[in-house]
């Protein structure tokens, strides 16, 4: 009895996992405003910019994600010098100056796009703000121009730690 309740809950934790690789087959990008925003959103999977100056960037990121495990990745970016991978769940993204920011849909494949494939560029002014899911990729000219957040919950740091 005890075997066999340990397999049925290894299947719903794998069938889970795999929920993670299941990809919105077409991109929207979706844009709202702090007051307007809907945690319901982010099941999207599509990108969110929120056109909202955020003064306190940190707290509202504090706030919103307070369940999940946020991780400061201003230190990284540093090594952000090429196409950057989402492994995070959400990838908080904040504008420091006036800049555009490349994206390229989420894949199974972490390689960065070809030239043949469709990137979106989407221009962020001071202070505003792009929500980034799971498995897309970014690029910014100038890591300097961004602030970075990632929030990641036990199910996405366990596929990110294996995949």
């Amino acid at each position: 009895m005890k075997f066999n309740l340990t397999i049925i809950i290894i299947i719903i934790i794998l069938i889970y996992i795999s929920c993670y690789f299941i990809f919105p087959p077409s991109v929207q990008i979706l844009q709202t405003t702090i007051t307007d925003f809907n945690f319901a959103t982010l099941y999207t999977r599509q990108p969110i910019v929120i056109s909202d100056y955020l003064q306190e960037k940190e707290e509202l990121v504090n706030s919103w994600f307070k369940f999940n495990f946020i991780r400061d990745l201003n230190e990284d970016k540093k090594n952000y010098n090429d196409w950057v991978y989402n492994k995070y769940k959400y990838l908080f993204i904040n504008a420091n100056t006036d800049t555009e920011i490349i994206i390229y849909k989420a894949s199974i494949s972490s390689k960065p796009p070809n030239e043949d494939d469709r990137i979106i560029a989407i221009k962020l002014e001071k202070n505003q703000s792009l929500i980034l899911p799971y498995r897309w990729k970014f690029f910014v000219e100038n890591n300097e121009d961004i602030q970075l957040w990632g929030m990641n919950d036990l199910i996405t740091s366990f596929v990110s730690f294996v995949f």
